[in-house]
């Protein structure tokens, strides 16, 4: 006899099962990584190999972990003021010198790329990285004309490592790395299956505790060891490409969402629509202060919704940047998920602001 286990939604992902087709095909050519950070670091250091100290621009709202690692790694960071509440960048604040690298960025995988586009246009003398990791599979990186490109896989689909650059003007791309050390990716696999077997009511040997523990340590081997190359196990799942109803389902998530959501003035969505061709990565909602953040992320999680924060901000971020930080917060409703997962999410955000005093 199995344990009933409490209804969750969110956190790390557990193991589905290997995924059916149809299956979308990745941009490519590409090189495989473990990690999305890693990409850049790789092409960083290729691009650097001819002596001249480069400057990789990077939007003021945007992961600090991964900032973190670039820096530790030697990576000479600038940062411009963007917001994925404006459709475009504050240009005035991006000033790269020739051969810089500018990073662009889809936040939450719904953003318009005219406004690049028409900026690439007339910076042809940079060198223009786009980050796709909140939808590789968008109109926009699918017709990308960026110099590189590159997705953290990890982000939607259910892989302990994975990530891929490519070059969509066709530009020679970094060696993938060769190093055959997977333990981090090992524990994070065994996190999956554990909780897997936790959510389907395995009862005490598949406890929470067991699959944190993994997942914890499996995160800290990852970012640990360096030049290590993609998992294969992670590679294989991968290499197929992404379910096309996976993409639907987590499309459909959002849009119900938004139709089924009305809130109560606490917080507005970020985003209620998006570009043809293009899947947001969850609902982000902004509330009207960071403690009224901190009071529904954290009766959330009492009720089993493991809502996480997009993103902490970056040391040295504007003042805007830093108050969007404080209020932000994503609803994990991806394709584990569906249209009566929605439904219960949204009547536990009714209660939790019924229930303010």
């Amino acid at each position: 006899m199995t344990n009933a286990v409490p209804w969750e939604v969110g956190g790390e992902y557990h193991w589905s099962g290997l995924p059916s087709g149809p299956f979308l095909p990745w941009p490519g050519p590409r090189a495989w990584f473990p990690l999305g950070h890693e990409t850049v670091l790789a092409l960083w250091r290729e691009l650097s190999a001819t002596g001249r100290e480069l400057v990789l621009w990077v939007p003021d709202f945007f992961c600090p972990e991964v900032t973190g690692s670039w820096t530790e790694s030697g990576v000479t960071l600038r940062l411009y003021a963007d917001d994925p509440r404006w459709p475009s960048p504050d240009w005035e604040t991006l000033a790269p010198e020739p051969d810089d690298l500018v990073l662009a960025v889809n936040h939450f995988g719904v953003r318009d790329p005219d406004a690049w586009r028409e900026w690439q246009r007339s910076h042809r003398s940079v060198v223009l990285i786009e980050d796709h990791s909140h939808d590789p599979l968008s109109s926009w990186a699918r017709a990308s004309r960026a110099d590189y490109a590159f997705a953290s896989l990890r982000k939607t689909s259910p892989v302990p490592d994975g990530a891929f650059l490519w070059s969509p003007r066709g530009r020679a791309l970094p060696p993938e790395p060769g190093r055959r050390e997977w333990t981090g990716s090992a524990l994070k696999l065994s996190a999956m299956i554990w909780k897997a077997e936790y959510i389907g009511g395995a009862g005490g040997r598949a406890s929470k505790e067991t699959f944190r523990s993994f997942q914890l340590a499996g995160e800290r081997s990852l970012f640990e060891t360096r030049g290590a190359a993609i998992s294969p196990w992670s590679r294989a799942l991968l290499e197929p490409g992404y379910p096309l109803e996976w993409r639907g389902r987590r499309e459909s998530n959002v849009r119900a969402f938004f139709d089924r959501w009305y809130g109560d003035g606490t917080a507005l969505p970020l985003f209620t629509e998006w570009p043809e061709g293009h899947c947001p990565f969850n609902p982000i909602l902004v509330f009207d202060s960071m403690a009224r953040r901190e009071t529904f992320r954290t009766a959330l999680i009492e009720s089993g919704v493991y809502a996480p924060v997009h993103w902490a901000p970056l040391p040295g971020a504007s003042e805007r940047a830093t108050d969007l930080a404080g209020r932000i917060l994503t609803l994990p409703l991806d394709q584990r998920y569906g249209l009566d997962d929605v439904s219960r999410v949204i009547s536990v955000l009714d209660e939790i602001g019924g229930s303010r005093t």
